[in-house]
């Protein structure tokens, strides 16, 4: 009998979806590092890099190519993964499980079309849409692996959290937003101010790389000032409030390092360090979120 309580799966099934998480995580900011360093097409074809599995020893081939070669080991751990949890789960996780397992599937023939049509130079909305979508797709596979090890880990019926599933979706959307900024060339699109956009409340330029930063500060806003809220509620009620701490602690990271990259005019490191932070506050706000989305998703069959 098909079940999601976390009774019936073994440790096997943990490992291999925690390793799959893990992975997944590591593709994300390697892939966060190929962008950084310019490094996209310095494998000029696919599947293999420069006809070969041992390319030239440069750099930022082997960037690219280290980025391949954990993609590849991300896509094995989710295919074990789903055939290992597959026969013991039940219709909602089979759900996440079916997205991930179609999102790798799509990621891999995306990954490849990059190469193809030669998309990193960016210099049209339909090429930032594809490469943007890359690693969209990594984040929905994190998120549903996330969902999936809550799922075989925890105990039935957790409570859930209503907060907890309007703040991953939130936290989602501003994920995706920066990651078209990032592919846009739009993160200094205010300009090295902060708080202010080219000097004002309200940006005097409103095209699409100004409006796109833009947006993106006014949701970083609203979500640390709901995470703020909720600590300070539960401060007050006397309630436990470790989970709203970290969720907090790991907005203000990520806003502080988001400020930083304005203050430096995108050092390099920060923006590697500000995708790791932020990829770290989508799996966490997942995570709290889990319950929720698992209700919701049993709920509908």
């Amino acid at each position: 009998m098909s079940n999601d309580t976390a009774s019936v799966y073994s440790g096997k099934e943990k490992l291999v979806l925690g390793l799959d998480i893990l992975f997944t995580y590591i593709l994300m900011i390697f892939g966060n590092v190929v962008t950084t360093t310019g490094s996209g097409m310095a494998c000029p074809d696919w599947p293999l890099c420069y006809g070969t599995v041992n390319p030239p020893k440069a750099i930022s081939v082997w960037i690219e190519w280290g980025h391949r070669m954990i993609g590849g080991i991300t896509g094995f751990l989710i295919l074990a993964a789903a055939f290992l949890v597959w026969k013991k789960a039940g219709p909602a996780i089979r759900f996440f499980l079916k997205i991930a397992v179609a999102t790798i599937v799509a990621a891999i023939l995306l990954g490849g079309g990059i190469i193809i049509i030669d998309a990193p130079l960016l210099d049209s909305f339909m090429r930032i849409a594809v490469v943007s979508s890359h690693i969209v797709s990594s984040t929905i596979i994190f998120v549903t692996m996330i969902i999936a090890y809550h799922s075989v880990s925890s105990r039935a019926g957790e409570a859930a959290d209503r907060f907890s599933v309007f703040l991953f979706v939130l936290v989602y959307a501003q994920i995706v937003i920066g990651i078209v900024v990032r592919y846009a060339h739009a993160s200094m699109g205010c300009g090295p101010d902060w708080p202010l956009c080219q000097g004002s409340i309200l940006p005097p330029d409103y095209s699409f790389e100004v409006l796109l930063h833009y947006i993106h500060r006014l949701i970083a806003y609203v979500i640390f000032g709901l995470t703020l809220w909720k600590l300070a509620t539960l401060l007050k009620a006397g309630s436990p409030a470790r989970q709203a701490g970290i969720t907090f602690g790991l907005v203000l990271l990520q806003a502080a390092i988001g400020i930083g990259i304005v203050q430096t005019v995108m050092f390099l490191p920060l923006l590697v360090a500000h995708g790791a932070a932020g990829f770290a506050l989508l799996g966490w706000t997942a995570w709290l979120g889990a319950p929720g989305m698992i209700g919701a998703r049993a709920a509908e069959d």
